[in-house]
């Protein structure tokens, strides 16, 4: 769980930055105007320079945010699954289509995605046929 709760500080204090590299480029953007405003060669270029910074820090804010958005998250979930028969299950006993003789699961044998029956008696080899339960 260590490996986690450090991640999720990081990214608080990745927050915390973000927020405060977008305060002080507002800051910037403001003062900025204010030079343009107070017009003048020298307020101009001070203003125009200003701007300038703070549009920067406004981009590397965005990117850091998109970065940040684009990582993987783990997601751990957890499936309880309850499996229940359709009615009341009860054990069948198999018996051999061609000469009767009872079967046991030691006789079943899957092939190539079937199940096989091979009975131990007369050698009968036959797909396992489930009937239908409606």
């Amino acid at each position: 769980m260590r490996p986690k709760r450090k991640l999720e500080e990081r990214r608080a204090m990745n927050k915390i930055v973000t927020g405060i590299v977008i305060f002080v480029a507002i800051l910037l953007l403001l003062l900025g105007a204010v030079f343009i405003i107070a017009f003048g060669l020298e307020n101009i270029a001070i203003g125009a320079v200003l701007i300038l910074i703070a549009l920067v820090l406004f981009f590397f804010a965005y990117r850091s945010e998109k970065i940040e958005a684009a990582k993987p998250t783990v997601v751990s979930q957890t499936f309880n699954v309850k499996m229940e028969g359709s009615g009341a299950l009860t054990e069948k006993e198999l018996k051999c289509k061609s000469c009767g003789a009872t079967l046991t699961d030691k006789d079943l044998k899957v092939v190539k995605g079937a199940v096989m029956v091979a009975c131990p008696y007369c050698g009968t080899v036959q797909a396992f046929e489930e009937a239908p339960k409606w």
